[in-house]
């Protein structure tokens, strides 16, 4: 739940597996701790299952652990100290479990947000950090940022925020307004109505949001649009694709919604703007 406690929890969490996707992250993760003024915790999992099934010896799997251990904090030790050249506080853990791991270590944790990779080191064929990052956003509780592999970290000059009227529209906007007035960004706010009986009613609703809007944020830094599609999703593609948004934010209110733009982004339908990352509140 999205709550003053959890905005007060200044504690951003980066998972890597050293992939070229997970450092592709690593910039995302210094923006917004610089904008948020936040900690930052780097994790980096050992997966012992897989390692288990391929090692009967209990002494050669130990000292395969300890290897690989030790392997990831030197990595880790240099990630550590680059982001600390930022002027940022930054930690990291080294855990060992399954792939999946984050939904104990995040309930233990309780971040303010996690930022990560969509693909890990093995590709699109098994999307390994895209799982993750599907599970993450399902099972924790924090905000989650997932930076695709084609996304390249200039400025955060355009944030494109999709409405589907949740109670909280407010509080995430609340939220954003921290990132925009850090960077100077402006607010795209969009709602894709699928039924064009309801779009007077949908207009209604998006006048009221725009008017809640204006008293934290200055007219010169959001604008405001209501569209018309059969498929949103497909709306939801073309408009990444022609104004190449820096962010684009969703509410999990419909998780099914996410699932399928997450499928899609890594599909050919979507493969031209797969360099957009969102940021996913939980509802």
């Amino acid at each position: 739940m999205l709550n003053t406690v959890k905005l007060n929890s200044k504690l951003i969490v980066y998972p890597t597996d050293f992939s070229d996707c997970a450092k592709n992250t690593m910039p995302y993760v210094i923006a917004l701790a610089k904008a948020l003024k936040s900690k930052i915790r780097i994790v980096h999992a050992i997966e012992i299952g897989s390692l288990a099934s391929a090692e009967k010896n209990p002494t050669i799997l130990l000292d395969t652990i300890r290897l690989l251990e030790e392997e990831a904090k030197n990595k880790l030790v240099k990630l550590k100290e680059r982001i600390e050249a930022f002027n940022l506080e930054c930690a990291y853990d080294i855990v060992r479990g399954q792939t999946l791991f984050l939904k104990e270590y995040m309930e233990n944790l309780d971040p303010l947000m996690v930022i990560m990779g969509t693909i890990g080191n093995h590709g699109i064929e098994n999307k390994i950090f895209g799982s993750l990052a599907a599970q993450t956003i399902r099972n924790t509780k924090s905000i989650v940022l997932t930076v695709p592999k084609e996304a390249k970290f200039d400025n955060l000059s355009e944030i494109v925020f999709a409405t589907d009227f949740h109670i909280k529209d407010t509080t995430c906007i609340r939220f954003i307004k921290e990132i925009i007035q850090y960077y100077g960004a402006g607010l795209h706010i969009i709602h894709i109505s699928r039924y064009f009986e309801d779009l007077e009613q949908e207009r209604e609703k998006l006048l009221q949001l725009e008017t809640e809007v204006a008293k934290m944020i200055s007219s010169e830094n959001f604008r405001f649009e209501l569209l018309y599609a059969k498929d949103i999703e497909d709306e939801l593609a073309a408009l990444l694709e022609n104004s190449k948004p820096d962010m684009l934010v969703l509410i999990t209110r419909n998780r099914n919604f996410i699932e399928r733009i997450f499928e899609k982004s890594l599909s050919k339908k979507m493969v031209n703007h797969t360099h957009t990352p969102v940021l996913v509140f939980p509802s």
